[in-house]
């Protein structure tokens, strides 16, 4: 008491002020730090759940999406559909995936199949070779096929001529003739990265659907799953990844000619933004709607016309930038749900990133590091990382152009626990593969807890 008597009243009051003053300026800057990082576009599962928090619920986590995502979504009755481009030479590639998508997808009638044929000739090629599919018996490589998939109808597949949803504009700005039983013009004149362009792109913004997935003629399913599982899953937290590994001159020309389609300064992410990682091209319909909406408003003329006047950037590389840049650009919740992803954070914080996986890292170009981290899988006890990693963002599909080099036990465990349920993109002959090791499954199990998914 002596001592507050001793200093001045004004003295104290000043004090109490300034202490006052000074919590409010922490409370605000905690506030506005907590804010900046909800918002931001960089996310890690650790802070809001875990991999074994997730592993639970393969719908996918609740790690980083917008807080609107609190509320579950009603995804009942939405429209989910396959988008598939293909030629004569991949059509065997192709009816071998809907064998396999036929016999182990639990759901496979409810999936609209879609496929983008380049002429009337390839047409009654696709419609021939249809006659293939049969029907499916008790088991489907070394699985037992689920029970209402036996001896079941086709798929659900509607065969498209490229030339009933080919744009107008491109009949004026190809010089050779574009006819349904011939579209080699556009081929020979836009090369085949761009024809295949128009016709995923074109079927995506034609058809009617929720959400749907771009895929290549050369997948296969890996084993029983449910496909509105896997799609309610994306849904509910959709991601793009991206990395900063674009290191060839093709690499910067695609991304920087995505942003000149979307008005965006080149570089406006980073000099080296790369964001063809995931092979999850897994699109929404309302978002594409809206892209070419706006690239129409911002250019004032048809939407392909500057996509083509722009060097005919990649599908995914156009609808993924489009997706970020709005994300940051706007409030609206239709992108505030998205997570943007980086690569290689994520692959270092699970550890799938090591010193002998860097060292192989440093020889990959022209890349995405998410898109061939099957190189990584090399080094032992890589895939099970990988898998952690792919479980905790709910990632079913995957990219494994080989299985050389590697630990078989390993690999039955990255695609079979985690699960992995398609693969995409020159896939191996896995179905074989897993038949000339003997392995079976339902009567002989590989290791403890394995397959508890089916």
């Amino acid at each position: 008491m002596k001592l507050l008597k001793s200093i001045p009243k004004h003295t104290r009051e000043a004090r109490v002020l300034y202490l006052t003053c000074l919590a409010c300026i922490v409370l605000l800057l905690g506030l506005l730090s907590y804010n900046v990082w909800l918002n931001s576009d960089i996310y890690t599962p650790s802070l809001l759940g875990s991999a074994a928090d997730t592993a639970t619920h393969q719908n996918g986590p609740n790690n980083g999406a917008s807080s609107s995502m609190q509320n579950e979504p009603d995804l009942s009755g939405l429209k989910y559909s396959f988008i598939m481009p293909t030629y004569a030479g991949d059509i065997p590639l192709a009816i071998e995936f809907l064998q396999s998508f036929m016999c182990l997808c639990t759901d496979y009638r409810e999936i609209k199949i879609h496929v983008i044929v380049s002429d009337s000739s390839e047409y009654k090629m696709f419609q021939t070779a249809l006659d293939n599919l049969v029907s499916c018996g008790e088991r489907f490589s070394i699985f037992p096929v689920p029970q209402g998939n036996v001896g079941g109808p086709r798929p659900n597949i509607e065969i498209i001529n490229l030339f009933d949803i080919l744009p107008p504009v491109f009949h004026m700005l190809t010089n050779g003739n574009i006819t349904a039983n011939d579209t080699s013009a556009l081929l020979r004149e836009r090369g085949k990265y761009q024809y295949q362009t128009i016709k995923k792109m074109a079927a995506a913004a034609a058809l009617d659907y929720d959400w749907a997935l771009w895929m290549d003629s050369e997948s296969i399913v890996v084993q029983p799953f449910s496909a509105r599982r896997m799609f309610d899953g994306f849904a509910r937290a959709p991601t793009i990844w991206r990395s900063s590994l674009a290191n060839t001159p093709i690499m910067h020309s695609l991304m920087n000619n995505s942003a000149s389609v979307l008005r965006l300064p080149a570089g406006a992410f980073g000099p080296d933004l790369w964001n063809l990682e995931s092979q999850e091209w897994i699109i929404e319909k309302p978002v594409l709607d809206d892209l070419i909406q706006y690239v129409e408003k911002a250019h004032d003329q048809d939407f392909w016309a500057t996509w083509a006047a722009n060097g005919g950037p990649f599908e995914v590389t156009l609808y993924n930038l489009y997706v970020h840049w709005r994300k940051l650009e706007t409030t609206d919740p239709m992108y505030g749900k998205y997570r943007i992803m980086d690569t290689e954070m994520e692959m270092s914080k699970f550890g799938v990133l090591s010193p002998s996986t860097q060292e192989i890292k440093a020889t990959m170009s022209g890349t995405g590091l998410l898109e061939r981290s099957y190189k990584l899988l090399k080094v032992p006890g890589t895939p099970l990382k990988l898998s952690n990693m792919l479980q905790a963002y709910g990632m079913h599909i995957y990219r494994l152009d080989m299985v050389e080099g590697m630990v078989p036990e390993e690999i039955d465990r990255l695609l079979l626990d985690t699960p992995i349920n398609m693969l995409c993109s020159a896939v191996p002959p896995l179905h074989k593969w897993w038949k000339e090791r003997n392995v079976v499954i339902g009567e002989t199990i590989l290791w403890p807890g394995a397959f508890n998914h089916f």
